[in-house]
C-alpha cells in the first residue's frame, strides 16, 4: 500500500488511472461527508461538527495529493508521448483541469473567508 501511494504521488501510475480514479473518483468520495455536513449543517451537534472539520482537513490533504499526483502523471505522459514523437494532448488537458480545480478551490475558499 505504501508503495502504491508513493507511485501515485510520484506520477508513476498511468495518467488515465490517476486522473479518473485518484483525482475524479477519489475527490468525489472524500467530498461526500462535506456535502452531507453542509446539507445538514443546522442540525449538527458538536461531535458531528467536529467530524465535519476533520473531514475538511482530510479533503484538503487528499485534494492536494490528487492534484500533485495528476500533474506529475500528466507530465510523464507528455514526456513519454514526445519521445515517441506523438502529441500528448491528454496530458495537457489533465493539467488544465487540475489548474482550474485548484484556482476554483482557492477562489471558493477566499470568498468564504471574506464574506
Amino acid at each position: 500500500m505504501k508503495k502504491l501511494i508513493k507511485d501515485i504521488w510520484n506520477g508513476n501510475i498511468e495518467l488515465v488511472k490517476t486522473f479518473w480514479l485518484v483525482n475524479v473518483l477519489g475527490t468525489i468520495i472524500t467530498g461526500i461527508p462535506l456535502f452531507l455536513g453542509d446539507l445538514y449543517y443546522s442540525s449538527l451537534n458538536e461531535f458531528l461538527s467536529f467530524l465535519v472539520l476533520l473531514f475538511i482537513f482530510v479533503y484538503v490533504v487528499y485534494f492536494i495529493f490528487a492534484s500533485v499526483a495528476t500533474w506529475r502523471s500528466a507530465t510523464k505522459y507528455v514526456n513519454l508521448k514526445k519521445k515517441k514523437k506523438l502529441k500528448g494532448i491528454w496530458g495537457y488537458v489533465a493539467k488544465v483541469i487540475v489548474l482550474l480545480a485548484v484556482l476554483r478551490s482557492i477562489g471558493t475558499t477566499l470568498s468564504a473567508i471574506l464574506v
